[in-house]
């Protein structure tokens, strides 16, 4: 009897860790800055960021919301509990006015969140994805489509009409489901295999109205209409809410962190030889969006740079940030010079002496490539390191 239940405690552990790991940083948006009072506020949440096709504002919902317009579960939208938690972001997956004169957005007007994950997708490797959704009390629509696009980098959508043709989500909800529960929440989920490098998951609808299976709620929303515009050009919309996200490896043996590099030979000539007016760029670091704050995918190559800066103890090292040519010049030059300091302030924390290390941003006074497609502008967002002396 003994032997049956310590072989069952072990069953459940190991499928308790398992179903633990998530490669998602703050799955349920319980980690925040503040307490949302208005609409467009994900800024407050924690590593999560809005994109959309028009001016992007994706909501953030919390219980610590004090006059109930943005609080969990009573808001503007009805009232829903969190799937888990006290917290969920709600967003726009449908809006009818293609003429946009309503709200002045265009035609398949979409918004979605996006996060960054702990470390990049391995090629061939087979990833499990899940999250939770539920219609608003307070909409006009349901639809049969929201789904997780997973990218290397974080899509470019420019607040434009999408290209719905270039956008392909690895997991849908099922097309034959109609997402119009407005009670209970409804789990999304399913498998892919990655092509190797993702590190970017956004949430939201990739396919145009022309492809959605629409159906009236009879329901209304609440606020924001315009009574002066005829009533075929008012937005009206399906509005939806987001909870408990996961992402993790199919197989329980794959690490959801970088591996460490005290796991694999030091590799002295990784960035080359250690001469004054070298140059290097490094590989694979991940800042948060817009802002200077490292990711944990960053530290297998952080801690590159700083063994070869222990195999080199002589050697004097300036760290270099640039962007690409997105938003004002004054913001990049700020930008690039706070992630190339926040990579001395990583050096200098793991033991290496601040006298070694100096740094400077450049904005995007010199890309490598010109900044004319998404993947030349990642190209162009980079931190690389300069020796100076040795």
């Amino acid at each position: 009897m003994v032997k049956v239940f310590v072989l069952v405690f072990f069953c459940c552990f190991y499928v308790g860790q398992l179903h633990s790991q998530n490669m998602v940083i703050n799955p349920s948006f319980e980690e925040i800055w503040d307490c949302p009072y208005t609409m467009d506020q994900l800024k407050y949440v924690k590593s999560w960021f809005p994109f959309g096709t028009a001016d992007p504002s994706p909501d953030f919902f919390h219980g610590c919301a004090s006059d109930g317009f943005m609080g969990v579960p009573n808001n503007m939208f009805g009232e829903q509990t969190a799937h888990s938690g006290e917290s969920y972001v709600g967003m726009i997956c449908y809006l009818t006015s293609r003429s946009g004169r309503g709200w002045k957005v265009p035609a398949n007007h979409r918004e979605y969140v996006m996060v960054q994950l702990t470390k990049p997708l391995v090629a061939g490797n087979e990833y499990y994805g899940e999250f939770w959704v539920n219609l608003v009390d307070a909409c006009e629509f349901s639809i049969n489509n929201i789904g997780m696009y997973f990218t290397k980098d974080m899509p470019n959508f420019d607040w434009q009409t999408m290209n719905f043709h270039h956008y392909k989500a690895q997991i849908n909800s099922d097309p034959d489901q109609q997402l119009d529960d407005n009670e209970e929440w409804t789990k999304v989920s399913g498998t892919f295999t990655a092509k190797g490098g993702e590190l970017a998951l956004t949430l939201g609808t990739f396919l145009p109205d022309s492809s959605l299976e629409t159906k009236r709620t009879k329901r209304k929303f609440i606020t924001g209409r315009d009574k002066n515009l005829p009533k075929h050009l008012q937005p009206m919309i399906a509005y939806y809410l987001i909870d408990d996200i996961i992402v993790r490896p199919v197989d329980p043996t794959e690490p959801i962190f970088p591996e460490t590099v005290a796991m694999q030979p030091i590799d002295i000539e990784y960035y080359g030889p250690a001469e004054v007016g070298m140059k290097f760029t490094l590989q694979n670091i991940y800042f948060e969006f817009e802002k200077a704050t490292l990711l944990r995918s960053s530290l297998l190559e952080l801690n590159k740079l700083k063994d070869y800066l222990v195999k080199h103890p002589h050697i004097k090292i300036q760290i270099e940030g640039h962007t690409d040519n997105v938003g004002s010049r004054e913001i990049n030059q700020k930008l690039s010079t706070e992630r190339a300091k926040s990579v001395v302030e990583f050096l200098i924390a793991n033991g290496i002496s601040d006298f070694r290390l100096e740094y400077i941003g450049h904005g995007s006074s010199y890309p490598i490539v010109p900044n004319d497609t998404p993947q030349n502008r990642a190209l162009n967002r980079r931190v690389e390191f300069s020796i100076l002396e040795n």
